[in-house]
């Protein structure tokens, strides 16, 4: 079974990557991480955090089995959880959760439920009681504050880098090859994008456009929106997926790198066969935030790495000499990172 979104010549002047990673996504797709049986080697440093914080408190039991039945392991949950247009800071999500009018609440959950039996407190929420749309707004707090909250860097970092991925694709290639190529995409023919989904799709964009959104707890294939009404969106996997940081240990760097650099270089170096943000590249060194800087700045003025701005963060990545260099001391791409060589080669 396929989703296909058709695009009017408009909707591919109006393809845009998202600011930065937005929470509601992530809440809802790290909610389905956090319980499923078996999880990708990369969040299993995530999942083991969050055991080590212990059980949960009473209140955030409620919440979690709240959020629990809007949100199904396996189908459709409601959009109101995950508002759009997109949002980067909680406080919006939920302040958009809040205003949603009743009759979009009342259809969304309709839709949710319409293949099995809704409890009680979902008829209340349907039927617009004030008391269950503020405990469903608490409910999405407190689960964001256990699941989300405390790793919020990790989140960010892996859409910082995604975006880095996205825009060289545009600029070098065009569009097209940026919509070729995310992941979970069957085929791109100009006018239909079709990607792997659970269920039949068609949605026409007619000129609206589509916001392609990075997410790091979406595993697999890309999800959308049920309402094909509300502003377009494409959720997918940050590529690559990345090892949640506590996992993210340096290799040691072959020798001759550290003799033309010095390890601390080297391995800073060898860092960005995926595009880091500073603080992503301290981590994996194991310095400073400062001193990555440092090193970013020597390298970037050797011409081996560019650097580039995301909101508050800088992200860094090799230039082609830095790529070339890697591959003759055979650090190459695909053997450090197999799924980032799809991307990038």
């Amino acid at each position: 079974m396929t989703l296909r979104l058709i695009f009017d010549r408009e909707d591919l002047e109006r393809v845009r990557v998202a600011p930065g990673a937005d929470p509601m996504w992530e809440l809802v797709l790290g909610l389905n991480r956090a319980r499923a049986r078996q999880v990708a080697p990369q969040f299993r440093p995530w999942r083991e955090a969050i055991r080590q914080r212990g059980r949960p408190s009473q209140d955030l039991g409620r919440s979690l089995a709240m959020l629990g039945e809007l949100i199904p392991p396996t189908g459709s949950f409601p959009d109101t959880l995950t508002p759009a247009p997109s949002v980067t800071e909680l406080d919006a999500g939920c302040g958009a959760i809040a205003a949603v009018g009743r009759p979009r609440l009342s259809a969304d959950l309709e839709s949710v439920y319409r293949s099995r039996p809704a409890p009680q407190w979902v008829k209340q929420l349907a039927d617009g009681d004030r008391g269950r749309r503020g405990d469903l707004v608490a409910a999405v707090r407190r689960v964001h504050d256990w699941l989300i909250g405390p790793f919020r860097e990790w989140t960010d970092e892996a859409v910082a880098a995604d975006r880095a991925v996205r825009r060289q694709q545009v600029g070098d290639l065009g569009v097209g090859h940026l919509l070729a190529n995310l992941p979970g995409i069957i085929s791109w023919d100009g006018e239909v994008l079709t990607i792997a989904y659970p269920v039949q799709r068609t949605i026409r964009l007619g000129g609206r456009g589509i916001t392609l959104l990075p997410s790091y707890f979406c595993w697999g294939r890309p999800v959308t929106l049920i309402d094909p009404e509300l502003p377009p969106i494409l959720v997918y996997p940050a590529a690559p997926t990345p090892a949640a940081p506590a996992a993210d240990f340096p290799a040691d760097p072959p020798p001759k790198l550290v003799a033309l650099f010095g390890r601390t270089r080297a391995q800073s170096l060898q860092a960005l066969v995926r595009p880091r943000t500073t603080s992503g590249i301290a981590r994996f060194v194991g310095s400073s935030v400062s001193a990555a800087s440092k090193q970013m700045t020597v390298l970037r003025d050797a011409g081996l790495v560019a650097s580039s701005r995301d909101g508050s963060a800088v992200v860094h990545r090799l230039t082609g000499l830095g790529r070339a260099l890697l591959r003759d001391i055979d650090v190459t791409d695909r053997e450090c990172f197999p799924q980032w060589a799809k991307v990038s080669c």
